[in-house]
């Protein structure tokens, strides 16, 4: 503990928020504790599902082949009526991010991969059965007193503190933050069996105003069961194996004998912390906002806000940015967060019809708008999830593009390692992409901001090969294959563009500023 009286970050709580954000840190080379008050990781299955911005983090936290070991790639969802036929299905086949849309894990297998992957810095450490007690701050600083396994008091340093300590947030409390938004009567029991012999992996929706389910197959002959509750259901009825096995023998008769992991009751929330930052404390993942699960979006808003805050939190203790780019966490990642929040509220009130005439009619005209294929479309391909732009916040805005979006990860082609995805060749830091021209090679390393790291890479068309001299010490050069790096360039009027190390775009620079440079 003594190297880490004087950290960088203390990160509160070993959670996968928590763990994510260590490992990024970690591979910027920043000081960091983790604090969790278990013993051990924790052991239950929660959140279920990954999204294609999650896995993209973890690529670049260097843990992918790790993570995609415990993972089903690609999975959708099938809706089924209140008569139990089937009327509507999401699976999404886009993958401009470099995976796909959902994903299904296990909580404990990807926590572990997480913690595994800590093992690979020296500056930073995980410290179990520790609970924060009360924080103090200074200008420069937050003072973490902690008790230890022994019943010890032991105050730690940081220059920043990061809450990832759930919902009921410790840190959250003694910084008297309150949050803001609904909490829901309704109520769900969550049943997790295993050595499941029936292979449909998708997920199945059951919108029967009756008896509202869901039924999530995971990886390791995994699946989840949900019901939801009525008022009148009784708790200790409700656990009783004899009941919930009932229900599940309605929906799949093969699942009802399954061996039990485990069962659970839980309400749902949609709350938003009234600030995200309190000096030098700062908020994240379910301590900043909970999400109702009908979205599967509660975790990977999470993970987004590690991405924002790591290389934020590395550039204000190692690369000598103001402390107040910390600013800019909170106005970037609050109005996405909550719009995820609104949209998850609104597959909820689909999910759980009120009555059978209502969900009679909302089924039906579901059914309708699919036999239109723009709508077909926008519901199949999760287009209605909201896009990953910010409008305001550390990036410079332009003409043709007034907010910064996330980068597409399509494949490049390398002269020497071949096709490749994208963010293995633009490094840690920030990065410049633009065509390969004389300007560009003399000016692209001038487009940094003050004082940030960053790679230069040089894109030829696609309808182009290596030829010459395509290589130098300064730039990589790749092989727009797909063209979707081409038509971004043109869309935003842009013959390069500026990328921050959490994918999103920076800055589009059009010719005549790159030849000024």
């Amino acid at each position: 503990m003594n190297n880490f009286n004087a950290a960088d970050v203390i990160i509160i709580g070993a959670g996968p928020v928590g763990l994510t954000l260590a490992n990024l840190l970690g591979l910027y080379g920043v000081r960091t504790v983790v604090i969790e008050r278990n013993a051990t990781l924790e052991p239950e299955p929660r959140a279920v599902t990954l999204d294609d911005e999650s896995l993209r983090t973890f690529q670049n936290a260097g843990l992918i082949n790790s993570v995609l070991k415990d993972v089903v790639m690609g999975y959708g969802v099938q809706y089924f009526d209140w008569n139990g036929k089937p009327f509507a299905s999401i699976q999404p086949t886009r993958q401009e991010y470099g995976y796909p849309k959902r994903n299904a894990f296990r909580q404990p297998a990807l926590v572990s991969t997480l913690a595994e992957g800590l093992k690979r810095f020296v500056n930073v450490e995980v410290l179990f059965g520790h609970e924060c007690i009360s924080i103090d701050q200074s200008a420069e600083a937050t003072h973490c007193t902690v008790i230890t396994p022994t019943g010890e008091t032991h105050v730690l340093n940081g220059k920043w503190l990061v809450a990832c300590d759930g919902g009921r947030s410790k840190v959250r409390d003694l910084c008297n933050i309150p949050m803001k938004g609904e909490s829901y009567s309704e109520r769900w029991l969550i049943v997790d069996l295993c050595e499941r012999t029936v292979p449909l992996r998708h997920t199945r929706t059951y919108c029967d105003p009756r008896r509202p389910a869901i039924r999530l197959p995971g990886p390791s002959g995994i699946v989840r069961y949900e019901f939801m509750l009525r008022s009148n259901d009784q708790d200790e009825e409700t656990l009783k194996e004899g009941t919930f096995r009932s229900w599940i023998a309605k929906r799949m008769p093969e699942d009802a004998d399954l061996p039990l992991v485990r069962k659970a009751i839980y309400g749902f929330h949609a709350l938003v912390a009234n600030r995200w930052k309190d000096g030098r404390v700062l908020l994240a993942g379910d301590a900043a906002h909970l999400t109702p699960p009908f979205a599967g979006q509660g975790l990977n808003s999470g993970i987004r806000d590690a991405a924002n805050l790591a290389w934020k939190l590395a550039a204000a203790t190692r690369w000598g940015a103001s402390p107040t780019l910390l600013d800019t966490y909170e106005q970037e990642r609050r109005p996405h967060a909550s719009a995820l929040i609104r949209m998850a509220l609104r597959i909820g009130t689909f999910m759980q019809p009120k009555s059978i005439a209502g969900a009679i009619a909302a089924q039906w005209a579901l059914r309708a708008a699919c036999l239109i294929p723009a709508c077909r479309d926008y519901i199949l391909q999760l287009r209605f999830k909201p896009k990953p732009h910010l409008q305001s916040g550390f990036f410079k805005p332009t003409l043709k593009l007034p907010h910064a979006e996330l980068l597409p990860q399509p494949l490049v082609q390398h002269p020497k390692y071949g096709l490749v995805p994208l963010d293995t060749q633009l490094g840690e830091g920030f990065s410049i992409v633009g065509w390969d021209t004389p300007d560009f090679r003399a000016n692209a390393a001038n487009l940094l901001p003050n004082g940030m790291p960053g790679r230069v890479v040089a894109l030829i068309h696609r309808d182009e090969d290596f030829v010459g001299d395509n290589r130098s010490p300064e730039h990589i050069c790749v092989r727009d294959v797909t063209g979707e790096l081409g038509s971004l360039l043109d869309r935003c009027g842009a013959a390069a563009m500026v990328i921050r190390p959490d994918r999103y775009s920076y800055e589009a620079i059009d010719q005549q500023q790159l030849s000024q440079k």
